[in-house]
């Protein structure tokens, strides 16, 4: 039949992807993965594959060797991955920062937090007959996602005695291919490869996991709510969401579908995405009698990240709406005021519905309206000893990483951020209200904290103003800026003339602050370390020519046209004007316009020329060869 039907072994793995899990005593089972390869040998013995036919792949068990080219070797923190170039398993280096952060963060808290926690040191004392020197076990982890199982793998060889059992999980069975061939090559003993559906896994083995990866590709929404079960009460859940265009507000009725709150597409929405994806995160635990404590939070490049310790406890998850809050943002003037869903009273368990709003029906400041958005996680989205114990571990066993400097910077903006406010102003918005020359970041941060608030920047962006101090003031240091420094009165209608004409209370002082001085030895906000740095394809989709790389997108038909670089083909303006006295020494021509006319068609016609010689060059070639 094989040989009637041509079929080649990867279109037989195509058609046999068996996905059906056997739940035994609460643990997975991959029972008919042994007749999956059975079937795929002796295939491979009654219809050998072609030698010369192109994108075929040999499928053995754990291996995988292509007729093209062979896997390509990626090297990343201590491991090391072969990687096919025929994009059949996800692989973003972009990716980097996100796997070290995930590496520091589970060292941290296998160190710091998981080594004692009275629970778990407890339980293993029962186990070695009540030994006071019992020390706590590995973490057991679970990456839900594996693809090529490069984050296993990394665990596995980088933190040491502190990794238990890893279960590194794909529904794809060319990923499990992949990981099982990677898990090998870096002989790796603590590792299990499994193919299940990651949901179904994670729910039938709920207080399973110390740890708890979620890296998928897009929203991560649908796994959250078989996360939070999966992770022991005190461990670790990590949690990327790369669908940032939903999360920042360009798709407003994606968002709200997915993560249950209304974006707003301010100048703050990626730490507003940050914040939507935790309250995303707490609301899906709260339904089971969980509640999140946020250890460590950021935005990086095209992708949220959170890292959320999950606890059991039903007095907790009813204080939960005291830490969402909804967003009013002023139509006109950018000024953003919170609404807390809920007040709770210290001391006790009452929590009392949230009384507002907190702002009247148009702004005080420039009398527009407002938008409404959220409900948003209001609360700290970092633990300041958690950053510094992961600035130690950087500082010393962590040298090794290929991104450290940059983690460096952002672990520093991260413990410099008040921790107590929410979202931000954006100085070069605020100056393009009110049409005026934007201040230094120095002077600005000097005004408030000369009138007795706290100011520090946001981790997501360069130029952000993160204050206590309320919108009036904010507008009070503007108003002074901008007139001191000749901006013009605009039209009373309008919100930069409302602005300007409005009397300021404060009495502004740009004396340079000493606090407001940063410290210049520390990378806050590098650039792309090369161009075209985001988001790569999805797997099988294209086929890149590199690993990880994205120049997989079909060739022009037509060739593009170059532009015209000779500037002396354009009239110069100013000549005509008898401005311009540079004469031949000008990059434009001192010509009568009719003649750089004729000179421009004379260029552009020689270009269609020659694009139409290489066109008819091509087809000539296609058709000898055809």
């Amino acid at each position: 039949m094989c040989s009637d039907m041509q079929l080649t072994h990867y279109q037989v793995m195509k058609s046999l992807r068996l996905n059906i899990v056997f739940i035994q005593g609460g643990h997975t089972v991959n029972s008919l993965m042994d007749l999956f390869w059975k079937i795929l040998e002796f295939l491979r013995k009654i219809h050998p594959p072609e030698e010369d036919s192109p994108n075929t792949s040999i499928c053995s068990r754990g291996t995988m060797t292509e007729s093209e080219s062979g896997p390509v070797k990626i090297s990343e923190g201590k491991a090391e991955i072969l990687f096919t170039t025929q994009n059949e398993v996800f692989y973003n280096k972009v990716q980097e920062l996100n796997r070290d952060f995930t590496v520091t963060a589970l060292t941290t808290f296998g160190k710091h937090v998981h080594a004692n926690d009275r629970k778990i040191l407890k339980r293993a004392r029962q186990l070695n007959d009540n030994d006071n020197n019992t020390k706590a076990p590995g973490l057991k982890v679970l990456e839900a996602l594996g693809a090529t199982g490069l984050r296993s793998v990394r665990f596995s060889k980088e933190l040491g005695s502190l990794a238990g059992r890893i279960t590194c999980n794909d529904v794809s069975p060319e990923a499990v291919i992949a990981m099982k061939r990677n898990i090998a090559h870096n002989e790796c003993q603590n590792i299990t490869a499994s193919t299940a559906d990651a949901c179904v896994l994670m729910c039938t083995n709920k207080n399973e996991f110390d740890v708890v990866d979620l890296d998928p590709y897009g929203t991560p929404a649908m796994f959250l709510d078989t996360a939070v079960q999966a992770v022991r009460s005190g461990g670790l859940l990590c949690v990327t969401a790369t669908d940032l265009a939903v999360l920042a507000g360009n798709h407003i009725q994606a968002c709200y579908g997915k993560y249950g709150g209304m974006p707003l597409k301010r100048v703050y929405c990626h730490e507003f995405a940050l914040r939507l994806l935790l309250s995303c995160v707490d609301s899906h635990a709260n339904r089971h009698g969980r509640y999140i404590k946020p250890l460590f939070s950021y935005k990086a490049d095209f992708y949220v990240r959170v890292f959320v310790q999950v606890f059991q406890s039903l007095g907790e998850v009813q204080k939960t709406s005291s830490r969402r809050s909804y967003v009013y943002d002023c139509v006109g003037c950018h000024a953003f005021h919170l609404q807390k869903v809920g007040v709770h009273t210290p001391g006790t368990q009452q929590v009392a519905p949230g009384r507002g709003p907190p702002v009247s029906p148009n702004c005080e400041e420039c009398g527009r309206n407002f938008y409404i958005g959220g409900p948003i996680w209001s609360d700290p989205i970092h633990d300041t000893e958690f950053l510094g114990q992961m600035k130690e571990h950087l500082a010393g066993e962590g040298k090794y990483l290929g991104t450290i400097k940059r983690m460096t910077g952002m672990l520093t903006l991260a413990e410099e951020e008040l921790p107590d406010i929410p979202l931000f102003y954006e100085l070069s918005t605020l100056s393009k209200t009110i049409h005026c020359t934007c201040p230094p970041l120095a002077i600005f941060r000097s005004a408030i904290l000369n009138a007795g608030y706290r100011v520090s920047l946001s981790h997501v962006c360069p130029k952000s103003i993160k204050t206590n101090a309320p919108p009036s003031v904010v507008w009070d240091v503007m108003r002074r800026w901008a007139l001191d420094n000749g901006a013009k009165l605009r039209e009373p209608d309008t919100v930069a003339g409302i602005l300007l004409r409005k009397q300021p209370t404060l009495a502004v002082d740009f004396s340079l602050h000493p606090l407001a001085k940063q410290d210049p030895d520390v990378l806050r906000f590098p650039p792309n370390p090369e161009p075209h740095w985001g988001p790569k394809a999805r797997a099988g989709k294209r086929k890149p020519d590199s690993p990880g790389g994205d120049s997989g997108a079909k060739a022009r038909k037509t060739p593009k046209k170059e532009p015209l670089h000779d500037l002396k083909l354009f009239s110069c303006k100013r000549f005509e004007m008898n401005q311009c006295d540079l004469g031949d020494s000008c990059r434009y021509s001192h010509n009568t316009k009719e003649n750089n006319l004729e000179n421009a068609n004379t260029e552009a016609e020689l270009n269609n020329s020659m694009v139409s010689s290489e066109i008819l060059g091509e087809s000539v070639t296609s058709d000898t060869a055809s």
